[in-house]
């Protein structure tokens, strides 16, 4: 018994539960000299089960940190709550799971709430929703905390109406960036099964087995010569009508597309041909460029759906934010010591200096906007215009792409028959604008003299010494003549000017 009680008090010590040793000695002081070996007391059982139970509690705290654990849980739920009030269903749910996914990545598996909940983590695919261990959880709380405030705040934004970031994260939702574009990037990516299998022409060509060979071709030679023309496979119809009427729209979300084909030189700068490395270095560029640039197709009800809500035709699905429930009225007892709280926290608030966030200073600047229907078919037209669709036409066997108009659905219809003479009258049938006649004006004679001319039509000009020369210099004697005609001109001017009025 002496030996286990002294292990059992060298654990304790260890462990540095100090606050409740006290009461535990007090309790052994009572019972009898541990010489003895005696039976503990009832009051020092009593004593060394509370003190197991408590030991047992700081174990499970200390593992835990309730302080980041703490974090953790508010941040989980401040962000699920942030994401409920976003102006779009899809995005909703999209970052609802994403959260959670995340989340769950960062739990240990001991608090798991349910075994299948373990099982279902551990089967994810993907490493950003694989569980982590336990290790590499406590080394990234903090990390990661502050990542989820960072959403946090992102979240904020949107719901307060700033365009930039509502229009983000509808991107994200429908696959325009993010990971859910390369989920669907995988469903476009994959072969037409009535395409024999077995290794594909530039597989064989470049001898590798590189994923990104298959979807190519036979290389062709241009028109002049100098370049080899890599043009996606047949194996692929969906993939090769998608970038072609991207490439032919320009559409783009950054930068466009150049071609639908990859086009690589023959020979080297050194008029060699071409290395069988670069040569594959060079598609595998072309390929990761085009893939990051490129816009896959929704799914037809999804891209239906966005059309509808587009123009109009769907009502947008807005959630109302939740008001916390306002304080209830203190005692009259308690008034004064209420106001004198509420005035202390008012001057430490004011005193705080704090930074404002990026959520106030928008709020602000103006760059927030009222989310209304108006705003939001904006918003989804600016994502249609970005989307597209894959329908099969069974007329010419192939697929065919339809992609979104950023216009506002149908025109109104112009009337070109004129119901009223006197109100259309003068107006065009085919444009609508109203015919311009010009009539030619009256035409009134001058009112300056015109000035003698010479035999080639120009003006006759002096100098300004002319007149200071004698009267038979020939300069002198041709400014006299000049002087006579411009008189004689001004007279016949007269005499028209009045017959004319």
């Amino acid at each position: 018994m002496r030996g286990d009680w002294s292990e059992w008090s060298e654990s304790v010590r260890v462990q540095r539960v100090e606050l409740i040793a006290g009461p535990i000695k007090r309790g052994a002081s009572k019972s009898e000299p541990c010489d003895c070996k005696p039976s503990p007391s009832p009051s020092a059982s009593h004593a060394i089960g509370n003190l197991m139970s408590a030991t047992a509690t700081a174990t499970a705290t200390a593992t835990l940190r309730p302080a980041a654990h703490t974090k953790s849980l508010h941040l989980l739920r401040a962000l699920l709550r942030e994401a409920s009030y976003l102006p779009d269903v899809t995005a909703r749910d999209y970052f609802r799971r994403y959260i959670v996914a995340r989340f769950k990545a960062y739990q240990p598996k001991a608090n798991a709430t349910a075994s299948f909940d373990v099982k279902a983590v551990d089967k994810f695919r993907h490493r950003s929703f694989k569980r982590r261990h336990e290790g590499i959880i406590n080394e990234r709380a903090g990390q990661q905390q502050r990542k989820a405030q960072k959403s946090l705040n992102l979240l904020r934004r949107a719901t307060q109406g700033e365009g930039r970031i509502v229009q983000k994260l509808l991107w994200v939702a429908y696959g325009r960036l993010g990971r859910r574009k390369y989920a669907l990037l995988e469903c476009l990516l994959k072969p037409d099964p009535a395409w024999p299998a077995g290794p594909t022409p530039l597989q064989q060509l470049y001898h590798s087995d590189l994923r990104c060979l298959q979807y190519f071709d036979a290389p062709t030679r241009s028109k002049n010569n100098t370049a080899w023309h890599l043009a996606i496979s047949g194996q692929y119809p969906r993939l090769r009508e998608v970038v072609r009427t991207q490439v032919h729209k320009g559409i783009g979300l950054r930068r466009e597309m150049k071609k639908p084909f990859l086009a690589t030189p023959i020979v080297n700068t050194w008029l060699q041909p071409m290395p069988l490395k670069r040569a594959v270095n060079n598609v595998r560029r072309w390929y990761a460029e085009t893939m990051t640039r490129l816009l896959p197709p929704l799914p037809a009800a999804e891209w239906d759906r966005l059309d509808a809500l587009s123009k109009g035709r769907q009502r947008i699905d807005f959630v109302k934010r939740r008001t916390p429930v306002a304080a209830s009225v203190p005692p009259s007892r308690d008034v004064a010591m209420a106001e004198e709280t509420s005035l202390e926290q008012l001057v430490q608030r004011s005193l705080a200096m704090d930074k404002p966030t990026k959520v106030e200073k928008a709020r602000s600047i103006g760059k927030s906007h009222l989310l209304t229907a108006r705003y939001m078919q904006r918003m989804y037209l600016r994502l249609l215009s970005l989307s597209c669709k894959l329908e099969y036409n069974d007329t010419k066997k192939r697929w065919d792409v339809i992609w979104g108009d950023s216009s506002k659905g149908a025109q109104p219809a112009n009337y070109a028959a004129p119901v009223d003479d006197a109100l259309f009258a003068g107006v065009n049938a085919k444009n609508g604008l109203v015919v311009k006649t010009c009539e030619k004006a009256e035409q009134v004679p001058p009112s300056r003299t015109p000035l003698p001319r010479k035999d080639d039509g120009h003006v006759q000009r002096f100098p300004f010494f002319a007149e200071q020369l004698p009267t038979s210099h020939p300069m002198r004697r041709d400014l006299d003549v000049f002087k006579r005609q411009r008189e004689a001109d001004r007279v016949r001017t007269g005499m028209l000017d009045g017959r004319l009025r």
